[in-house]
């Protein structure tokens, strides 16, 4: 044990000292910390856990971490639009059928003068239309001719960058913070201005010589900003016309399924899609920024928005020097998820069981269960000091780093599992060694400091559904569909009930890009899904 703990003392000692003089930071000192991320701990922990996994990154939509990432040479992606021929320029890609299929329309054309340029296609305005400051109506009328699906393959390793949180979410809730203010500097860029966003993505992507962005709303897509260079079209199929934009039964369904498709990554992308460089991981909860939402309403969201330039430039420098290194590295990163699964697995299920029990035999017996193997009941351990060590760096044991943000990520799992230690103890110490405690007092007491614990956790587990009907999903609030309710408890709906749902999020697209688009026919209003 002693020669284990000086190695890791003398790397992280070697590690920080080279980051202190070669790394980014700002003339004051500012830089990434260790006590900053154990501050974060829980935060970190969450970030590494619903990486690419749809159902936690829901919850957790504000996103503050950035991970470079590798997609497979082979891997299928699709692309919803109005024409036949493969994009010259940036454009969406889809990891899901349904998604694709919901923007695989007719051709849109936008006007010279929207955003400066025109648009790279139809499923860019349909997906991330342009700024409402720039009204028109675009050229699709009723009854037009579908338009096409195209299906790509990555021909060679496709290497991006993913933003985590509902970082395709168009709010002013904070979801797009990472893209505007820390990647493009950009405090003042309309809500829908997706066009120029991306094209500032994109300049990044050159810079750092990667393909493309990761982000996520119902699914995730890439923003990918060259189509003639790592993808291979395998087909481009015309898709039928709309016959009836009328048929209300039509458009829930196409929504419904397309929510479907986003609800089977809940727990993860599949088929390992998308390979994260967790070991190249860079986020906000590793910097000593304030990152306190200004709304009193929702101290539970972060936010840049009270990040100084000064600060927000040594991040950024941080995540061009993350990618770069990250493209170049030949070696395997570690998988700081697989180790988050480990800790969530063992604790998940007990930690509300505990909380709900009265049974002070039953609280008994499930503490012990999960804290013998930390006890050496042969050994003087005063105050378990020991023993609390152990539990706390039971799971990060076969977990060695290699770089800095390996230590960030490692100092804030550490932390989270020592919240959970030190409950978990408090809890031994009131059921085991007190006889005379009352039992009533003590399992109201447990259950408190259980509840507490679980707050801090906030794992995306405790919000999951169960087991839902064939003709049902279990919705979570995902951008732009979702009300309060299904962000707070999620639940089992059905296909007629989601496209009605919206009032969780702050800031809609406006109505002519959304789930709907309003044709005059017959001086009626007809609603038209895109």
């Amino acid at each position: 044990m002693i020669p284990t703990r000086i190695y890791r003392l003398t790397t992280l000692v070697f590690a920080t000292t080279s980051f202190a003089l070669s790394g980014p930071h700002s003339s004051d000192g500012f830089g990434p910390s260790l006590d900053s991320a154990r501050e974060n701990g829980p935060q970190i922990f969450n970030a590494v856990h619903n990486a690419m996994r749809e159902f936690g990154s829901s919850l957790h939509h504000n996103g503050m971490s950035l991970f470079p990432a590798v997609i497979p040479e082979g891997v299928l992606l699709y692309h919803g639009t109005g024409s036949k021929e493969i994009p010259t320029g940036f454009e969406w890609l889809a990891f899901e059928i349904e998604h694709a299929e919901a923007f695989a329309r007719c051709q849109v054309r936008l006007p010279e003068n929207v955003n400066g340029n025109q648009s790279p296609g139809s499923s860019a305005f349909v997906m991330h239309p342009p700024p409402p400051d720039k009204p028109w109506r675009p050229e699709c009328p009723p009854n037009a001719g579908g338009g096409f699906l195209h299906i790509y393959q990555a021909s060679r390793p496709l290497n991006v960058l993913y933003i985590d949180g509902m970082a395709a979410g168009k709010t002013h809730m904070g979801t797009i913070d990472t893209q505007d203010i820390l990647l493009a500097t950009n405090r003042s860029r309309a809500l829908f201005d997706e066009l120029g966003r991306a094209d500032g993505l994109c300049a990044l992507a050159r810079k750092w010589k990667i393909d493309g962005f990761i982000r996520m709303e119902p699914g995730f897509e890439i923003i990918y900003c060259d189509f003639t260079n790592g993808l291979r079209l395998v087909s481009a199929n015309r898709r039928p016309p709309v016959e009836d934009p009328s048929e209300q039964d039509d458009l829930d369904i196409l929504i419904f399924e397309w929510a479907r498709a986003a609800a089977q990554r809940y727990q993860g992308i599949g088929s390992s899609r998308v390979v994260l460089d967790y070991s190249s991981m860079v986020s906000g909860f590793f910097y000593p920024i304030n990152l306190t939402n200004p709304d009193p309403e929702r101290p539970d969201l972060p936010r840049l928005v009270q990040a100084s330039e000064a600060e927000i430039d040594v991040v950024r420098e941080h995540v061009g020097d993350a990618v770069v290194r990250s493209v170049s590295s030949r070696k395997t990163p570690v998988d700081w998820q697989g180790v988050t699964d480990m800790i969530v697995t063992r604790y998940a299920k007990r930690l509300p069981f505990m909380a709900q029990t009265d049974s002070i035999d039953i609280l008994r017996n499930e503490i012990n269960g999960l804290l013998n193997i930390f006890i050496d009941y042969a050994e003087s351990d005063e105050g378990f000091s020991a023993a609390r060590q152990r539990c706390a760096k039971f799971y990060l044991q076969s977990a060695h780093g290699r770089t800095l943000e390996d230590e960030f990520i490692y100092a804030g799992i550490e932390r989270t599992t020592t919240e959970i230690c030190t409950a978990l103890f408090e809890v031994r110490k009131l059921v085991l060694e007190d006889p005379d405690v009352d039992e009533g007092s003590a399992v109201e007491a447990i259950h408190q400091i259980i509840r507490d614990l679980m707050e801090t956790l906030a794992w995306p587990e405790w919000k999951e559904c169960g087991q839902c009907q064939p003709d049902e999903l279990c919705f979570v609030a995902m951008w732009p569909f979702g009300n309060v309710e299904d962000h707070y408890n999620p639940s089992c709906v059905n296909f007629s009930s989601v496209l009605g749902r919206s009032n969780y999020w702050q800031d809609l697209p406006p109505q002519l890009s959304m789930e709907r688009q309003l044709w005059e026919k017959d001086g009626e209003a007809v609603s038209e899904e895109l």
